[in-house]
């Protein structure tokens, strides 16, 4: 074989060779194809709000909403105060026993300065009080003595609506009279006409 040739080859071959090379790098040198990258604003979707007490969905990344949080129970309302009972002294549900108990508000009149004594006697929401001045008081019934009156009368009992004071002699011996039948047993609604007929005198009820 020509000695020439031997070269030629030996350059062929390498060339041969380096062109495989080149050729196998191709295949491995391709760039990937890029992989997703971490989304940092969720995708989120605002929950519904729940009826019936249950709070609004919360929100996640993936856009799903999940669940709220049940709603706070609303107060219970305060109770409301409780009336007076049977056992209350106000006379609210707890008349006055003035069958009984008249000589102890007459007791309280009777100490009024210009008064020596005094009688009580109600029929349903009024009262009328008959009473006799002290000798040293030389005057007559006056607005003052009638609020003191009534005062002592509404202290006992606060159901009652209307007082009724005399200090006429003529009508001061009746509602003493009646108030010796009521004690002696008679009833104030069987006496409430003649009490009414003295609470309507113009020298009685201003």
């Amino acid at each position: 074989m020509n000695r020439k040739i031997i070269p030629v080859i030996l350059i062929i071959a390498a060339a041969c060779l380096a062109l495989a090379a080149c050729m196998n790098n191709g295949g491995t040198n391709a760039q990937p194809t890029p992989g997703p990258t971490a989304n940092y604003a969720p995708n989120a979707t605002d929950g519904s709000d729940v009826q019936n007490g249950n709070g609004a969905a919360g929100l996640t990344n993936n856009g799903t909403a999940n669940n709220g949080a049940t709603g706070a129970t609303g107060a219970t309302g305060a109770t409301g105060a409780t009336g007076n009972t049977a056992a209350t002294t106000d006379g609210a549900l707890n008349p006055f026993d003035w069958a009984n108990g008249a000589a102890d508000i007459e007791k309280a009149i009777g100490r009024i300065s210009e008064i020596s004594d005094a009688r009580v006697v109600v029929t349903n929401s009024t009262a009328l009080v008959g009473v006799k001045f002290d000798n040293a008081y030389k005057g007559e019934i006056t607005e003052r003595i009638r609020e003191m009156v009534a005062a002592e009368v509404l202290r006992a009992d606060p159901n009652i609506q209307t007082v009724a004071v005399t200090a006429s002699e003529d009508d001061v011996n009746k509602v003493y009279e009646l108030s010796e039948q009521i004690r002696a047993g008679r009833t104030a609604d069987e006496l409430s006409a003649e009490i009414n007929a003295i609470v309507r005198n113009a020298t009685t009820l201003r």
